[in-house]
């Protein structure tokens, strides 16, 4: 059962090379596989071999360059979203990565959160200590003078571990303010940075330059030209022998 299976199949290849064959020299079986037309087939494949071989060379090569292009373009897609999200960046910094902790208190580079539910920015806060019988009272205040209080239990926090992070504070909050003062001139550089990046388009021109040109230079090719008058004269020999002109 194998065995006729395989001879199925190759008698349908067999059949299907020999259609395309007739269809290639068309005019009957004597045309297609006759001694008699041997030097027109010949003639007729040879200026098809020159033609595909011509117009296979031109096609590699604007494909060369047509990569080239995808490629730049896609370069110029990256930076511009590079420049994007550098903008969106310094317009909305964050809060940025955590610093320190200490009990509910997590510093963070542009805020220090309270718990959960409260992030303060940091630019403009102050913090002051309190020490109390049983625990320490920082006094946390922001730049439009609201007030929070945090208490931490001295059985749990010494006393120097609660200064050095209330310095750390400190330090952060003069860091972010000088930060947040530079913020308009970075956002406006982002801008101009992305405007820069949407417009440069330099290397994308020239590469297209280059393929027009190419394209120009293929469509006026005098060997392509040549190629193509070989293949015509072949055709209509053939259609001079047997009454039928072959295809391209």
């Amino acid at each position: 059962m194998e065995v006729l299976q395989w001879g199925v199949r190759a008698l349908i290849v067999v059949a299907v090379l020999v259609g395309w064959h007739r269809y290639r020299y068309p005019g009957g079986w004597g045309p297609a596989f006759g001694r008699t037309y041997a030097p027109q087939r010949r003639e007729l494949a040879r200026a098809r071999r020159h033609l595909t071989a011509r117009a296979a060379q031109a096609w590699f090569q604007r494909t060369a360059v047509q990569l080239r292009l995808n490629s730049a373009q896609a370069a110029h897609r990256r930076r511009i979203s590079a420049a994007e999200q550098a903008l969106r960046e310094a317009q909305n910094p964050g809060s940025g990565p955590v610093v320190d902790d200490l009990g509910t208190l997590v510093l963070r580079r542009h805020t220090l959160s309270i718990g959960e539910d409260e992030e303060l920015p940091l630019a403009g806060l102050t913090v002051r200590i309190h020490h109390g019988p049983k625990s320490h009272h920082l006094t946390v205040t922001e730049a439009d003078g609201q007030v929070h209080h945090v208490p931490l239990s001295q059985s749990e926090y010494e006393e120097i571990a609660v200064h050095a992070f209330v310095t750390r504070i400190t330090n952060a909050a003069r860091r972010d303010a000088l930060f947040q003062a530079g913020l308009v001139d970075r956002v406006e550089a982002a801008r101009a940075a992305l405007a820069e990046a949407e417009g440069d388009t330099t290397r994308e021109d020239a590469v297209r330059t280059e393929l027009h040109a190419m394209t120009q230079q293929h469509r006026l090719d005098p060997e392509q030209a040549a190629a193509l008058a070989r293949l015509k004269s072949a055709r209509q020999k053939w259609k001079d022998v047997t009454g039928r002109l072959p295809a391209r």
